[in-house]
């Protein structure tokens, strides 16, 4: 006997390489489990949900006394997010269902032509949305003396024209990113990647173009806009204490706390749920060869969860927020409920009667 033990001896003779192997395979089959979940179980779930919550939404924001530029842009962007929702049912969740359909050769035309470009069409328009609701809001509350003349359902109408326009530019290269193919074996995928998708071209648009596009650009945007909308309102409040009674300042001071909380809310929610699908599709996109790819495009298909619930939640946030849209859900749904003065965004926050349009934001 020499005194080494078996344990010893077995890690001794255990090639490195073998070991870093099966570490990576269990950490891709985790990731693939972790993929079929969130496309089948959880993406199917919010789908559901979000296409529900957006419909209602249409529904309310187009009620008569909701009736707004605000509530315009809202109601585009819900018919974006209900894009957003059905697509990723059809290129994502479908395939996690029913794996074999990417073997027919319609499936393969559909993917490359309409499913993988539109999705990321309606992804980009959902989130200029936002900013378009934004600059709405912002105008409204900070450019008072613009607003009647700026913020119409005629204008609005123009400002969605415009941004769908540019987002469809911006978004063309995903048009040319897969194709079908129609000659190729049973068992292989009825779509590959073209030349370009694969080139360095298709990769320094996905990170410089669309990763800035899509993420940065408008995070900036809307998050420099709120805090000038927040700074306003806390200004005009303050000048308006004086002229009001107790429990004027106090009812003021609420709807300013609600209206920053909702502000902020709405911003770090946008930016936690796209982050993380920004940051995984960067590796997806530059293919690092020091990191495994199958590894990356597994948790880059679990990152975009997250947009699908960024799509799937404003009909709540409208509902947990907004005393009017609350009040015209009821209203929908035959309901009786009394909505006291407490909870009411709008009353005496700024003395702007522009500014009672967005009340139930």
């Amino acid at each position: 006997m020499n005194g080494t033990s078996p344990f010893k001896m077995n890690l001794s003779t255990t090639p490195l390489a073998m070991v870093k192997t099966d570490n990576t395979a269990d950490m891709v089959s985790v990731a693939k489990e972790m993929h079929w979940y969130s496309s089948v179980v959880f993406g199917t779930f919010f789908v559901v949900v979000g296409l529900i919550g957006n419909m209602l939404s249409m529904i309310i924001w187009n009620r008569k006394s909701l009736r707004s530029s605000t509530g315009t842009y809202l109601i585009a962007q819900a018919a974006a997010d209900m894009s957003v929702l059905i697509f990723f049912f059809f290129t994502d969740s479908l395939e996690m269902m029913d794996p074999d359909i990417k073997k027919e050769n319609s499936y393969g035309m559909f993917y490359s032509y309409i499913g993988y470009p539109i999705f990321y069409l309606a992804i980009i328009i959902s989130i200029w949305m936002t900013v378009g609701v934004t600059v709405d809001r912002y105008i409204q509350v900070c450019w008072i003396s613009y607003s009647k003349s700026m913020c119409n359902h005629k204008r609005s109408l123009s400002g969605i024209g415009i941004i769908s326009l540019l987002c469809f530019i911006i978004n063309i290269p995903h048009f040319f990113t897969y194709e079908p193919v129609h000659e190729r074996n049973a068992t292989d995928d009825s779509y590959v990647m073209t030349e370009f998708g694969k080139g360095h071209g298709s990769q320094s648009y996905e990170f410089w173009v669309h990763c800035m596009f899509l993420v940065l650009v408008p995070w900036v945007t809307i998050f420099c806009l709120n805090l000038m909308i927040i700074k306003q309102v806390l200004k005009t409040g303050a000048k308006m204490s004086d002229r009001k009674s107790v429990y004027a300042k106090e009812k003021t001071r609420r709807a300013e706390n609600q209206l920053t909380t909702l502000l902020l809310t709405v911003t770090f929610t946008f930016l936690v749920l796209i982050a993380l699908q920004c940051i995984t599709q960067c590796f997806f996109m530059m293919k690092p060869k020091t990191v495994n790819f199958e590894l990356v495009n597994e948790a880059f298909a679990v990152a975009k969860l997250g947009v699908i619930i960024n799509s799937s939640i404003n009909f709540f946030l409208y509902c947990l927020s907004g005393r009017r849209f609350r009040k015209e859900l009821f209203s929908i749904m035959g309901w009786q409920f009394n909505f006291g003065d407490n909870s009411d965004l709008s009353s005496d926050r700024s003395g702007s009667g522009s500014e009672s349009k967005t009340s139930a934001m």
